[in-house]
């Protein structure tokens, strides 16, 4: 009854537009979705928490790293899950049964941001130490380290394609690498602060950047050219995501709001236009946002340690 009582309280005065609120543990970092989109991932100071998104029900707990967890990715087949601590390691995890399966260590500051390759068979991850590091995620082996072009690595992305690796860095630039080789392809520069969060449309065409500068700027991937700069948070912009319909870029900043942008319209005119959407309800920054594979609700994590589920049809 006890617990019961606790899920109760919790989904009780959901702010408007709200399904589900998150709340076990303490939010330290990244949040994300499951290929099916049916459990979310949310980094905390104690572990891993996974949870069930239409109840809000913590299902488990992934606990092996010996520090706060800073980051988190699922697989694209959703079998495994990859995070990176401020204890320098990255642990990949079972996700069926949550047991860890590797701790892949070789980063000499903290893990800031994970992600796995389009066929799943490499997770990246990116460090303030400067370096990107490849791992085989069925061996756990290192298989490249990308250095050289950033003094600190802030996030990681794969293209969807999975022919380029991008990273937003502590430098106010955004470095593109060849995935295959680790051959330097480009550098975007623009943003005038540090690159905290970056996403592509799902067909690979745009790539989008949130900056402690407090701009969310499109880039075109192809030519490497900034398509537009999006201004609205008064602050830092913390997280972005992109739509998977490619219509919608969702940013979370320091104002504690979320703010949805209509990109599709933006990368037509080329003109700048305010957000279609702000989302309010957290009482802390908003550090990051993802949307559900099918793009039905958007997930929020903020500094007031909630995860907030939107409903969006």
């Amino acid at each position: 009854m006890e617990n019961l009582n606790a899920q109760t309280n919790t989904q009780s005065n959901l702010p408007e537009g709200v399904k589900v609120r998150l709340d076990q543990g303490n939010l330290t970092g990244d949040i994300a979705f499951s290929a099916d989109g049916m459990q979310l991932a949310v980094a905390c100071d104690i572990g891993v928490w996974v949870y069930d998104v239409d109840s809000g029900l913590g299902l488990n707990l992934l606990v092996e790293h010996r520090e706060y967890v800073r980051c988190v990715a699922y697989s694209p087949d959703g079998s495994a899950i990859a995070s990176g601590s401020i204890d320098n390691t990255v642990v990949l995890w079972d996700a069926i049964g949550g047991s860890p399966t590797a701790v892949l260590a070789g980063h000499t500051d903290a893990v800031r941001s994970v992600a796995f390759s389009a066929d799943g068979a490499t997770v990246a991850s990116g460090s303030p130490d400067g370096t990107v590091r490849l791992w085989d995620t069925n061996t756990g082996k290192a298989k490249n380290t990308l250095a050289g072009h950033a003094d600190s690595i802030r996030c990681v992305k794969y293209s969807p394609d999975g022919s380029t690796l991008a990273a937003g860095t502590g430098d106010d630039t955004i470095i593109l690498w060849d995935a295959a080789t680790g051959r330097h392809k480009a550098t975007l520069e623009g943003h005038t602060h540090i690159v905290d969060s970056i996403a592509y449309s799902t067909d690979g065409a745009v790539l989008v950047s949130g900056s402690i500068d407090g701009t969310v700027r499109l880039w075109n991937t192809d030519s490497r050219k900034l398509i537009s700069t999006l201004t609205g948070h008064s602050g830092y912009v913390w997280g972005v995501a992109y739509a998977p319909d490619g219509k919608t870029v969702a940013s979370g900043g320091n104002d504690n709001t979320i703010r949805l942008w209509d990109v599709e319209e933006v990368i037509k005119s080329g003109l700048q236009t305010p957000p279609t959407r702000t989302l309010t309800g957290h009482t802390g920054s908003v550090r990051n946002v993802a949307y559900s594979p099918d793009g039905s609700v958007l997930a929020s994590g903020s500094d007031d340690h909630t995860v907030l589920i939107w409903d969006l049809t």
